[in-house]
């Protein structure tokens, strides 16, 4: 199993160009004051999502000290997770400078164990089993993307938008026969329109616009008497400084439903780290040209030990944070002593319950507010990632039937929570729907084509008619077809030059990517190089049909050749 040892060797990682543009790239070490600055900024967008781990305590128990516990434990496991994800040495960690930030698609797992009557233990114990199951995928799952593709994904993001959404209606008793509190609304309406105003001015306090209208809420809050009437007191009563007491485990408390949501949410974890470490590689290497699989699988390494590390603190789990990567890549501040800084600066905050109650006590019209404009933001995302490949009418069934049946569950909630606990959200039932749906429907996307071409006459645009036709009805990404059209030009055009007479060109298509094969009869093409360079082209002939097999090759995934009975076989392999 090559693939196993080199998926977590350091060695194997190609090696990254920094890019222009970036103010501070990896290893960068900018000044005190700035990496203090630019690492608060990033704790800051950080904690607008606090909110969801104090939501989600509300499930478990009704003690606000519980909540400021659980909260606290979360900081702390978020912390945890950025530092193994930065680590750049050793078999865990990708190294890349990714911020933490808390999943809003596992409300179902800890409705489900609230439900149950279990507490934090409870959920903790069916944490470790999910972050068990998340290190073991990330060593026996060699193609992710052909079992979790962009469909899919963004199906898991765009119900999790609606999850937040459903959440904040919750919380503004918008539900029907219940009359709605005209103050919570026109506070929760206030709340936005500032948020909104503040993020298209495009100034400086842009970044900060969701705390803004949070505080703008929370003022108009308490002039409407809608904050709770002991929160001063509650405030006073905690201390500045205290280690949070950690949930051990309680694995007598495991049942099937609550655990059967938890381990369903582990595809919303795989499919969103590896979409997130994905994009950051590609803005860290200026000559990215597709995934770097080793430091993938390194961080979703890092991953399932932090889902492992926050079950026995009984935390909820951190995961990747959209929102903190992409003011990382929009200032081109992607140094790592910026997060190292960060998750010190996390630590603090979890260590001080003074500062975590407030996010507890955050009155709910401001809540709903944060959860509403979010979910908007989220919903664009998944929008995005589901139109990244062209939609086929494979791809088009996957997206509709796991956003049909997360639709069903947020309309008839009820029948999912008496009959199919594990599956009562929207994120849930959709996931799994979307996932199976892609699943069954795989042995469909195995397509092939083949031509045949007399390399004793003119080529002409014969080959790259066929390709473009077949790149068509295949629905490739134009830049796979680019790649592939490159790759079978220049190799065709190779054996042409070696007095080739025929060569037959077979093309397969298997979802995630493009394989095409070379059949001819005659000598074998020379090995491509590990590098080139462009004077090679005016060497001697083998020099240059090098250069010309190592342009064939280089941006496919893998390239062998063979002798065959009648000849020789060339196979070159592109992700889509």
């Amino acid at each position: 199993m090559k693939w196993r040892l080199d998926g977590i060797l350091r060695r194997s990682d190609r090696r990254m160009v920094r890019p222009s543009g970036l103010a501070y790239w990896l290893d960068d070490q900018p000044p005190r004051a700035v990496t203090f600055g630019l690492a608060l900024q990033q704790v800051v967008v950080q904690s607008v999502f606090f909110i969801i781990p104090a939501l989600f305590a509300g499930f478990l128990s009704n003690d606000p000290a519980d909540a400021v516990r659980f909260v606290s434990l979360s900081i702390l496991a978020a912390a945890l997770w950025q530092v193994l994800m930065i680590l750049k040495r050793g078999p865990v960690g990708s190294g890349y400078p990714l911020p933490a930030s808390f999943p809003a698609g596992m409300l179902a797992a800890y409705a489900a164990v609230g439900q149950a009557g279990h507490g934090f233990g409870a959920a903790g114990a069916m944490l470790v089993i999910t972050g068990l199951a998340a290190v073991a995928l990330t060593y026996t799952v060699r193609r992710l993307r052909l079992v979790l593709p962009n469909e899919v994904a963004g199906v898991v993001v765009i119900l999790t938008g609606l999850s937040l959404i459903v959440l904040a209606v919750d919380r503004l008793g918008l539900k029907a026969a219940i009359p709605a509190d005209r103050a919570s609304v026109m506070v929760a309406l206030a709340s936005i329109a500032t948020m909104a105003a503040v993020w298209l001015s495009r100034s400086r306090a842009a970044p900060y616009s969701v705390l803004i209208g949070a505080g703008v809420g929370v003022v108009l809050s308490v002039w409407q008497g809608l904050v709770r009437p002991d929160a001063g007191a509650l405030i006073a009563a905690q201390p500045w400084f205290a280690l949070p007491q950690p949930w051990l485990p309680r694995f007598d408390q495991v049942t099937p439903a609550p655990l059967g949501a938890f381990l369903v949410t582990l595809l919303a974890i795989k499919a969103s780290t590896v979409g997130t470490l994905v994009v950051i590689q590609r803005n860290l290497d200026a000559n990215w040209s597709k995934p770097d699989a080793p430091p993938i699988r390194r961080g979703l390494l890092a991953n399932g030990l932090g889902v492992l590390a926050a079950g026995f603190l009984g935390a909820l789990c951190p995961l990747p944070s959209a929102s903190g990567m992409g003011l990382s890549i929009a200032l081109g501040t992607l140094a790592r002593s910026i997060l190292w800084t960060g998750s010190a600066l996390l630590v603090a905050l979890a260590l001080c319950p003074k500062a975590v109650i407030v996010f507890v006590l955050t009155p709910e019209p401001v809540k709903a507010a944060m959860l509403l404009f979010l979910a908007g933001f989220i919903l664009t995302q998944g929008c995005q990632l589901v139109t990244t490949r062209l939609l086929d009418a494979r791809r088009s069934l996957v997206v509709a039937f796991g956003l049909t049946a997360g639709l069903v569950q947020a309309v008839a909630p009820q029948a999912f929570v008496q009959s199919l606990p594990a599956l009562a959200s929207p994120v849930a039932i959709g996931a799994l729907v979307a996932f199976m749906a892609n699943l069954l429907t795989l042995p469909l996307v195995q397509k092939r084509a083949s031509l045949t071409v007399d390399l004793v006459q003119p080529i002409g645009l014969h080959v790259s008619d066929w390709l473009a036709g077949v790149a068509g009805s295949w629905s490739l990404k134009p830049q796979t077809a680019r790649h592939v059209e490159q790759s079978i030009g220049e190799l065709v055009e190779l054996l042409q030059e070696r007095e080739a007479r025929q060569v037959t060109v077979m093309a397969r298509s298997a979802e995630d990517r493009v394989e095409y094969s070379l059949h001819w009869t005659g000598q074998a093409l020379p090995e491509p190089p590990a590098t080139a360079d462009v004077d090679d082209l005016m060497g001697d002939d083998l020099t240059r049909q090098r250069f010309s097999m190592w342009i064939a090759t280089r941006q496919s995934i893998s390239y062998r050749q063979r002798p065959t009975a009648d000849g020789h076989e060339a196979v070159v392999v592109f992700e889509d």
